[in-house]
């Protein structure tokens, strides 16, 4: 069951780069932080339910507050297409074999660099704390994965400080 938490946080990811409202965007970060606090919460229950308080709760709940329109549209190439199915395809995979933390990991690492690949693909104003909130979501899949994780350091990584620090340089900006 973790490795397809991790395996629809990596598909969650992809979706991101193709959505077109900021609304839209929000709910589908909210359920990759959903998907990405499950395998945290084996170790560390608290610091699971804190990084889904923060991560999909509260600031996308900011971002839809901030909420400026629609964000540009992204052209659904076939590459695009392709990148969807094929993670569709690794959540079918790891459904049907229980896979490990390694690739748990790995698909952490995916959905952060993914995170990073939104926040500097669109220039609007609010697509960059979107893409860090994702990278965080990411960060969080990681942490999970991470058998010898500490407390203090799966609570470290679970509060949402980068993409907390952009969302409110955009509230002060305006």
């Amino acid at each position: 069951m973790i490795g397809a938490a991790g395996a629809a946080t990596l598909l969650l990811s992809v979706a991101l780069l193709c959505v077109k409202r900021i609304d839209t965007a929000a709910w589908a970060c909210a359920l990759q932080a959903l998907c990405a606090a499950m395998p945290l919460g084996e170790s560390a229950a608290a610091v699971a339910v804190l990084a889904f308080a923060l991560n999909g709760v509260m600031l996308p709940l900011a971002l839809v507050r901030m909420n400026d329109g629609a964000m540009p549209a992204l052209r659904h190439n076939a590459l695009l297409v392709w990148a969807m199915a094929l993670a569709l395809l690794v959540v079918i995979i790891s459904v049907a074999a229980n896979i490990g933390a390694g690739e748990i990991m790995a698909a952490g690492v995916s959905v952060t660099l993914l995170g990073v690949l939104l926040a500097v693909l669109r220039s609007d104003t609010w697509t960059p704390a979107l893409g860090l909130l994702s990278s965080q979501n990411g960060l969080v899949l990681v942490a999970g994965a991470s058998p010898d994780l500490s407390g203090m350091a799966a609570f470290a990584v679970a509060v949402p400080l980068v993409p907390g620090l952009v969302l409110a340089g955009m509230r002060l900006r305006r």
